[in-house]
């Protein structure tokens, strides 16, 4: 679980979770990419500036009426735009690296969801 990263899909998995928990798991999956991609300086930075407004634009999506569908459909949209930014940003090692602690992130938290459902 070392390779935890922040994907939107990410955070469309975690409707139920509360506020301060999305904060919290924001944090963790965060710095792990930081660390995971190596990242330092004005390029971690960057990074973490990219991450931290999309991830004000998530919670307010995850926020706002309307059906899951919907939600999903700009959650999708706005990951889509993050990963673009991502994409400019980091090395084509580093951004295949990302992706792939987005893929890892993806399950875990789908993991996640399903547990808490069941309980």
């Amino acid at each position: 679980m070392k390779k935890i990263a922040f994907v939107l899909l990410l955070l469309s998995v975690t409707f139920g979770f509360s506020q301060e928990s999305d904060d919290e798991l924001f944090s963790t999956v965060l710095e792990e990419q930081v660390e995971t991609l190596e990242l330092s300086g004005e390029k971690k930075e960057a990074f973490v500036a990219v991450s931290t407004k999309y991830n004000e634009k998530m919670k307010a999506i995850r926020a706002s009426e309307g059906s899951k569908m919907s939600k999903f459909k700009e959650l999708k949209s706005l990951q889509d735009e993050k990963n673009s930014e991502m994409k400019e940003l980091l090395s084509d090692e580093e951004y295949k690296a990302f992706k792939e602690l987005q893929k890892e992130n993806r399950s875990m938290l789908k993991d996640r969801y399903k547990q808490r459902n069941k309980s």
